[in-house]
């Protein structure tokens, strides 16, 4: 029951940060279309998310070497906190979704927060993998990179950017590979390779979970690739339409303002 009330608060509380951003947002940029007010409301929220979760991952693994030596069996009752904090998150992000009404467009995030949501529940109630999810979770310290660069570029979309915006995107793209493909490629190769403890029901469902996960971080790689220069592709300014490497989760309702603003 406590599980579910801190996964309550933290998903009110995020909400709550939703409202005042884009109060904030509003006053700040009265000129911003609707939906580019939400793209950047959306990442601020993210990005909190990404950077408590993050700074809560790597405080676990370097500072106790147990959730890698028994990434099963070692269990901390302090780290349950760190998973309920992104479940927490995960519920509100799929309910902001459904209630802007993106779910229909945002299919791979919803298989993605469903099957994170599914992975921290069996974690939790079963008090196992508690290493195997620390490791799972470095993907955030990417996502702080990743969310950052977005709201950067948002703001600004200039292909022309200053050293500093240079640095950022080039420390994204770096911890892609450190932080989302070389932990999750791990974790395959411990689940199919040298694990012997974890039931084979679990192993396929946690196999098949992260597969998918890959699958999303090599779409991602490909789609940031192309839009800020890498691997022979030429930066581009990016805009509401396009600030999302996956895609713009609200495409009928931003050509609707564009056609209504043509028409004026």
């Amino acid at each position: 029951m406590n599980k579910i009330v801190v996964c309550g608060v933290v998903s009110a509380a995020l909400r709550g940060e939703y409202l005042l951003a884009r109060a904030i947002v509003k006053a700040k940029q009265p000129e911003w279309s609707e939906n580019k007010t939400r793209l950047f409301t959306v990442r601020v929220v993210s990005f909190t998310h990404a950077l408590v979760s993050a700074l809560g991952c790597l405080f676990s693994l370097l500072t106790d070497i147990n959730y890698v030596r028994e990434p099963y069996d070692y269990h901390k009752q302090n780290a349950e906190y760190v998973f309920l904090f992104s479940m927490g998150y995960f519920i509100y992000d799929l309910l902001d979704m459904y209630l802007h009404g993106e779910l229909n467009s945002s299919k791979e995030y919803l298989v993605h927060h469903s099957l994170v949501i599914t992975a921290f529940s069996i974690i939790l109630f079963s008090g196992r993998l508690f290493g195997l999810a620390m490791i799972a979770l470095l993907v955030e310290v990417q996502t702080v990179f990743l969310h950052l660069r977005t709201m950067v570029r948002l703001a600004y979309g200039s292909k022309k950017q200053s050293e500093l915006m240079d640095t950022l995107i080039n420390a994204n793209m770096i911890c892609l590979f450190l932080f989302r493909h070389l932990p999750i490629c791990f974790l395959l190769y411990y689940l199919t390779v040298i694990d012997v403890k974890v039931p084979i029901i679990l192993k396929l469902f946690l196999v098949g979970g992260l597969t998918f996960l890959e699958y999303h971080n090599t779409h991602l790689t490909m789609a940031m690739a192309k839009s800020d220069g890498f691997f022979g592709h030429e930066r581009q300014a990016l805009d509401e339409d396009s600030c999302d490497p996956l895609g713009s989760v609200n495409k009928e309702n931003t050509k609707k303002e564009s056609k209504s603003k043509k028409v004026e």
